[in-house]
C-alpha cells in the first residue's frame, strides 16, 4: 500500500511527528466512506478558523489549531494514494494551502497592527509572504525543469529541507512567540527564516540549472553518479552529482555571490 509521496516528508515536524500519525489515521480511514476531497474541504475550513482566531486575537487557540491543520493537511493525499484515487486536480490542493498560509500571517499581522498601532507587523508580513512566494517559485521552477524535486536532488538539499522555511516550522515560531507573550517576535523570526530559505533555494536552483546547461563539464547524469532510493517500490531512481573537488566549490561560491548580489541590489 502506497502512502508516501516519492520524495517523502520534508521538514522536521512533518517527517518525525506528522508522518507516523498520518499513516495510522489513514489506515483507519481507508475502509470508511470518508473521501480525500472531504478531508481537503474540512482542512481548508479549519484553516480559516485559524485565520479568524488570529485576526480576533485568540492567538493560543489559533496556534494550537494550526498544528491540527498541519496534521490534517497530509491525510487527503495519503488516503488518495492508499486507494489509488490520485488525480491531476488534486495538485490544486497545494495552491489552496499557500493561500491559507499567507492568510495566517496576514491575520496575525493585522491583529498586532490593530493592537499596537505600529506598522512593523504589516511590513514584516509583506516581506515574509514575498520571500515565501519567491522561494516557492524557485522550488517549482526547478521541479518543472529537471523533473525531480529540489528537496532530494543532492546531499545538501536532503539535509536543508528538514529546517527550510515551511508552514509547519512557521507555526512553531508563532507558538513560541505567543507562549512568551512576544508575538511580534514570531513575525520577525519568520521573516528571517523565510529570507534565508529564499536565498538558499535561489542559490541552489541557479547552481544546479547552470550545471545542467553544461553537460560536457559534468552534469548530475554524467559524472560522479550516486543512486538515490526514496524507499518506495514504484518510485523513480534519480542520480546526483557527488564530486566535491576544489573547482566545484569555487563554482558554488561564485553563484552564491551572484544570487546574493542580486538580492542586495
Amino acid at each position: 500500500m502506497k502512502l508516501e509521496k516519492y520524495k517523502g516528508a520534508s521538514d522536521l515536524l512533518a517527517h518525525y511527528i506528522h508522518r507516523p500519525l498520518e499513516n495510522k489515521i489513514v489506515l483507519h480511514l481507508i475502509n470508511t466512506r470518508i473521501t480525500p476531497n472531504q478531508i481537503t474541504i474540512l482542512t481548508n475550513m479549519t484553516a480559516y478558523v485559524v485565520v479568524a482566531f488570529y485576526f480576533l486575537g485568540f492567538l493560543i487557540p489559533g496556534s494550537i489549531l494550526s498544528f491540527v491543520v498541519g496534521l490534517m493537511d497530509g491525510l487527503d493525499g495519503k488516503l488518495a494514494r492508499a486507494r489509488n484515487q490520485t488525480t491531476k486536480l488534486g495538485k490544486m490542493e497545494h495552491t489552496f494551502d499557500l493561500l491559507f498560509e499567507f492568510s495566517w500571517l496576514i491575520a496575525l499581522a493585522l491583529f498586532l497592527n490593530r493592537s499596537s498601532g505600529d506598522a512593523l507587523p504589516l511590513i514584516l508580513c509583506l516581506f515574509s509572504n514575498l520571500f515565501i512566494a519567491f522561494y516557492r517559485y524557485c522550488y517549482d521552477t526547478f521541479s518543472r525543469t529537471m523533473g525531480i524535486s529540489l528537496d532530494i536532488y543532492g546531499d545538501f538539499e536532503r539535509v536543508f529541507r528538514r529546517i527550510a522555511g515551511r508552514r509547519n516550522l512557521y507555526n512553531l515560531h508563532i507558538l513560541l512567540g505567543v507562549l512568551f507573550s512576544v508575538p511580534l517576535y514570531s513575525l520577525i523570526t519568520i521573516t528571517a527564516h523565510a529570507g534565508l530559505t529564499a536565498i538558499i533555494y535561489a542559490w541552489r536552483t541557479a547552481k544546479h540549472l547552470h550545471i545542467a546547461d553544461k553537460p560536457s563539464k559534468g552534469s548530475p547524469q554524467q559524472k560522479g553518479d550516486v543512486r538515490l532510493n526514496t524507499g518506495l517500490e514504484d518510485s523513480k531512481s534519480f542520480y546526483v552529482e557527488d564530486e566535491y573537488n576544489l573547482s566545484f566549490l569555487r563554482e558554488e561560491v561564485k553563484y552564491f555571490l551572484i544570487v546574493f548580489g542580486k538580492w542586495s541590489m
